[in-house]
């Protein structure tokens, strides 16, 4: 999944921040975010949790989730 991240940041840049959160390192963030399965995607807008994914998910799941909360 790491090389889908990447291409959300490369092809999003200007729309969203990506943040990679370590699961061993901040276990903390890992809690206030309700991940429980590893690999997840948060996508945190406004200061909320407004979707996820969890486990190995494709780039197109990954645009579907996302593109209802980036502007054009």
């Amino acid at each position: 999944m790491e090389s889908l991240v990447a291409w959300v940041k490369v092809t999003r840049k200007k729309q969203l921040s990506v943040l990679e959160v370590d699961a061993d390192r901040s276990p903390g963030v890992v809690e206030e975010l309700g991940v429980t399965t590893i690999p997840s995607i948060v996508l945190v807008k406004d200061s909320r949790i407004v979707g996820r994914l969890e486990g190995r998910v494709t780039g197109r799941q990954i645009d579907e989730l996302i593109e209802p909360h980036v502007a054009a």
